[in-house]
């Protein structure tokens, strides 16, 4: 069972990893913020619903089923705004952030 105060942690570190993206990218702020809060809810549902399913075993060294979700959990949020508003510069770029610190973060953390 993992502890709420670190998933909201991991889950913090990739709302700002998609924040910095997005600045990066040269977003909207409402795009910004939209995108920024779907990854950290997305984060934090899935963390919950992975510790009431017991999905936090590594099947690998390090590596969780939980952990490895977090990688869609982080990156879904920023690509449905991108894929919303098409005429958004690299849109790409916030949800690789996204995806990938949510499962470092998830594996380092967590």
């Amino acid at each position: 069972m993992i502890s709420l105060v670190l998933i909201v942690i991991s889950a913090i570190i990739a709302a700002a990893a998609v924040v910095l993206a997005c600045r990066f990218a040269r977003w909207p702020t409402a795009d910004l913020a939209a995108a920024a809060a779907g990854t950290l809810v997305a984060v934090i549902a899935w963390r919950v619903l992975a510790n009431a399913l017991f999905l936090n075993e590594d099947f690998m060294p390090a590596v969780s089923v939980g952990d490895a979700v977090c990688l869609i959990a982080g990156a879904l949020p920023p690509a449905v705004v991108a894929s919303v508003d098409r005429e958004l510069p690299r849109r790409a770029l916030p949800a690789l952030a996204g995806g990938l610190v949510a499962f470092i973060a998830n594996v380092i953390i967590l």
